[in-house]
């Protein structure tokens, strides 16, 4: 068990968000982006300028190494810390499903990148994560964009979602689409409240759930682009969650007339 005994303090300063753009072009290739592109920099676009972070589902190390090299106080967790190739830096097991084996109130900033579409209990996440922030920690979880008007579509011709075929069943269990009214309902049930959903760009994956890798180029590329970047384009969304001071609004369990 984690406590704040052996969670150091931050000593990070205030100052301008760090330039992990640059950083993520010197990253090993063992640990580069896994997710669709323009994840992790939507992330980063909102991540606090300082504080102890909590990386969940750390998976390779890649955001665990920036995030270390950038100053900030670290502990990844990974439900299979072997995979987990950041050298110089230690990432422990623990199962996302169950009890986080974490003290109340140790961190600032949880992170969940692409992790909670793999779990089978996500609201039991939710509620774990808000209890191990710090008050007015935040909580950012990334997770395809099932709400798109191309999920939408796509839903309605073949009764599934995009990110959520049989392929990224199979391939990385994808076993829990998050709608927008889910996470705000869970948040109802816990002390936390969305502050803002970011999205990371205007696409979809192709039809065996890869995402497009297209470097950002071409005429395609080009036309996505001037769409607006909003619930019905992202590919990706990035909730950006705020433990609060308040009781939660909703009772879990709790029937009333």
């Amino acid at each position: 068990m984690l406590t704040t005994q052996n969670i150091a303090k931050d000593t990070l300063t205030a100052r301008a968000a760090p330039r992990f753009g640059d950083a993520m072009a010197s990253l090993p290739e063992n640990m580069r982006p896994q997710a669709a592109p323009r994840t992790w920099e939507t992330v980063f676009d909102v991540f606090p300028k300082s504080g102890r972070v909590l990386n969940v589902g750390a998976g390779r190390g890649g955001i665990s190494w920036l995030l270390h090299n950038a100053g900030y106080e670290l502990t990844s967790l990974d439900l299979h810390p072997e995979h987990f190739v950041a050298d110089g830096l230690e990432c422990l097991g623990a199962d996302l499903n169950r009890d986080l084996p974490l003290n109340d109130g140790l961190f600032d900033v949880v992170l969940a990148v692409e992790v909670i579409e793999h779990l089978e209990n996500p609201w039991h996440f939710i509620r774990e994560s808000v209890r191990v922030l710090a008050d007015n920690g935040t909580l950012i979880v990334t997770t395809p964009n099932v709400a798109s008007l191309h999920s939408r579509l796509n839903y309605m011709a073949n009764g599934i979602l995009p990110y959520f075929r049989e392929d990224s069943f199979v391939g990385c269990y994808h076993v829990t689409p998050i709608f927008p009214w889910a996470m705000e309902r869970c948040c109802s049930t816990t002390t936390a409240t969305i502050e803002t959903v970011k999205y990371s760009r205007t696409d979809w994956p192709l039809h065996n759930d890869i995402p497009r890798h297209d470097g950002g180029y071409g005429l395609r590329r080009k036309l996505l682009d001037l769409l607006p970047l909003n619930q019905l384009t992202g590919e990706i969304a990035c909730y950006v969650i705020r433990k609060t001071s308040s009781k939660p609004s909703v009772v879990v369990g709790v029937h009333t007339q």
